[in-house]
C-alpha cells in the first residue's frame, strides 16, 4: 500500500533484565501493549494511516542486518526504546540519526537515565501498569503525529550538520500509470497522480482518449528555460516542444522562443507568477493545449536554485490562468481582438481545456518529510480551489506528477489524509508483476535477530 506510512521499532526483544531497577522487562508486551497500538492507533484518531514493525517481523529474504538498516533509513517514524543501554540499540539509534533528520521517538523505562551524548534528548517514560502505559501511549502518538506534520528535526546529526544529505536514491517509476481520486462534495473533479517519465504522459491508454491539455512547467523567476540536456522538467519540455529534424536534433526552438518573446524587455516576474506560451511540437505528439510556466524558483549568485516561499501560489496562479485564458480576459486576448471575447464565443472556437498536469515543486533535492510538506501544501491548494470555486472553473482534472517512488508516496499519502477517495471509474491500475493469476508465495520462516 503506497498511502500507508512506516514506523520502524528499535528495541530488546523477550524478556531481559533491567539493571536500574534490577527486575525483568518483557519487552514483548511493551512492544504489543504501548508502541504498536499508539502508531497503529493514530489511523482512528489522527486519520495517520502507519504500519508499525520490528526487524523481527520482516518477511523477506536477505541478511537480515541489511533489511534492519534499510527500515531504518526509509520509515517515516522511528520509535526506539533505550532500556537497558543494549548496545545494539544505541548503534541503530545512531544509524537512523544519521540517514533521517527527523521523527525519532525516544523511549525508557521509568528509572533508566539517559547516556550524556542524548541527555538532552525528548524522552518518553512508562511503565507496564495501565495507567502508565496509557500515558506513553498518548505521548508517542501526539510526537509522531506532531513530528509529521510540523515536519520539525530531531537529529542533533542534522542541527549541528543542516546541509547533510544521507540516505538512499528514490527509485525511478518505469510504468506509466494513472491513479484518480474524487473530491468529496465536488461533483465532476478529479484529483489524480500520474506515475512515470513526463515524456510518457498521455500517451498510455489511460489517458489517450482524454489527455491532460495543460502542462506547467517548473521555472525561474527570470523565465530562463533549462537547456535540453538538464534533468529537469523544464529542459524535457523545451525539447519535446521544440521543432526536430529526424536525428532529434533541435530545428526551431519553439516553447523557448515564445517565453523569451513573452518576457521581452523584462528581466524577472513576481514569485509565483505564470507565463503562458503554447505547445510546440506537444500538440501534435502528446495532445497539449498549453504550457504555463510557474515562477516557482529563483537564483542567486553564486549559491544556486532556490524555492520561493510560498510555492503553492503556483497552483492556484496557474489554475487561476486556465480560468482566465478559457474567459478570454488575458492581454493577449484583448490586443488580439480589441475586447475580450464572450464564453460563447470562446466555447465556439474549442472547448476550454479541462485538465492540468503539475510538477512537484520543490521536489528535485527534498527529503522524504520535505517532500510530504510540498505534497500537502500544492494538492492542498488545488484541492482548495476546485472546491470554492467549483461553480465556475472550467478546470475538471488536476494532476501531479510523480516521476519516482518517493514522490508518489508522498502524494499517496497526502490524498488519503485528506481524504479522498480513489476514482472508481479509474482507467488505469496497476498491477505489480506476479500478482495476479498466481498463488502467493511461501512464507518464509522469521529470524529474529538477538538482542
Amino acid at each position: 500500500m503506497h498511502d500507508v506510512r512506516s514506523c520502524f521499532v528499535i528495541m530488546p526483544f523477550d524478556e531481559k533484565p533491567d539493571p536500574a531497577r534490577k527486575d525483568i522487562v518483557d519487552f514483548d508486551s511493551v512492544y504489543a501493549d504501548i508502541i504498536k497500538p499508539a502508531i497503529t492507533g493514530l489511523k482512528k484518531t489522527r486519520g495517520l494511516n502507519i504500519e508499525c514493525l520490528r526487524c523481527d517481523e520482516v518477511e523477506r529474504a536477505g541478511l537480515i542486518h541489511e533489511r534492519m538498516v534499510a527500515h531504518i533509513a526509509d520509515a517515516d517514524v522511528a520509535v526506539v526504546d533505550i532500556t537497558t543501554a543494549n548496545p545494539n540499540v544505541y548503534y541503530e539509534l545512531g544509524v537512523r540519526h544519521a540517514l533521517r533528520d527527523r521523527v525519532t521517538v525516544l523511549l525508557r523505562r521509568k528509572g533508566t537515565k539517559n547516556p550524556f551524548n542524548i541527555g538532552g534528548m525528548t524522552t518518553i517514560e512508562y511503565d507496564l501498569d495501565d495507567e502508565s502505559a496509557a500515558r506513553a501511549r498518548e505521548a508517542i502518538a501526539s510526537f509522531v503525529a506532531n513530528g509529521l506534520q510540523s515536519g520539525a528535526k530531531d537529529s542533533l546529526v542534522y542541527a549541528v550538520l543542516p546541509g547533510l544529505k544521507a540516505g538512499r536514491e528514490p527509485k525511478w517509476i518505469a510504468e506509466s500509470r494513472v491513479e484518480e481520486f474524487d473530491v468529496p462534495g465536488v461533483a465532476g473533479k478529479l484529483l489524480g497522480i500520474v506515475c512515470g517519465n513526463l515524456r510518457d504522459v498521455n500517451l498510455g491508454s489511460a489517458l489517450a482518449g482524454r489527455p491532460i491539455e495543460i502542462w506547467v512547467n517548473s521555472e525561474n523567476i527570470n523565465m530562463q528555460m533549462a537547456r535540453p540536456q538538464d534533468a529537469s522538467v523544464s529542459g524535457l519540455i523545451r525539447y519535446l516542444g521544440a521543432e526536430r529534424d529526424d536525428t532529434g536534433a533541435v530545428i526551431e526552438d519553439t516553447i523557448a522562443n515564445e517565453l523569451k518573446a513573452k518576457m521581452g524587455c523584462s528581466q524577472v516576474v513576481n514569485p509565483g507568477e505564470v507565463v503562458s506560451t503554447g505547445p510546440g511540437a506537444l500538440a501534435l505528439t502528446h495532445g497539449v493545449k498549453r504550457i504555463f510556466h510557474a515562477a516557482s524558483v529563483y537564483g542567486v549568485v553564486g549559491t544556486g536554485w532556490h524555492g520561493i516561499a510560498a510555492v503553492d501560489k503556483c497552483i492556484t496562479n496557474a489554475m487561476a490562468r486556465a480560468d482566465l485564458e478559457a474567459r478570454g480576459l488575458m492581454a493577449q486576448d484583448r490586443a488580439a481582438g480589441g475586447k475580450p471575447p464572450t464564453p460563447a464565443e470562446v466555447a465556439a472556437v474549442q472547448p476550454a481545456p479541462a485538465s492540468m498536469l503539475f510538477p512537484l515543486l520543490g521536489a528535485g533535492s527534498a527529503r522524504a518529510a520535505d517532500l510530504m510538506q510540498a505534497a500537502r501544501q500544492q494538492v492542498g491548494a488545488a484541492l482548495a480551489y476546485l472546491r470554492s470555486r467549483d461553480a465556475i472553473t472550467c478546470v475538471q482534472r488536476v494532476y501531479f506528477l510523480a516521476p519516482n517512488e518517493a514522490v508518489h508516496a508522498a502524494l499517496r499519502v497526502t490524498m488519503a489524509e485528506l481524504g479522498l477517495p480513489p476514482h472508481q471509474a479509474a482507467t488505469a491500475v496497476a498491477v505489480d508483476a506476479g500478482a495476479a493469476g498466481s498463488a502467493p508465495a511461501p512464507r518464509k520462516a522469521r529470524r529474529r535477530p538477538p538482542r
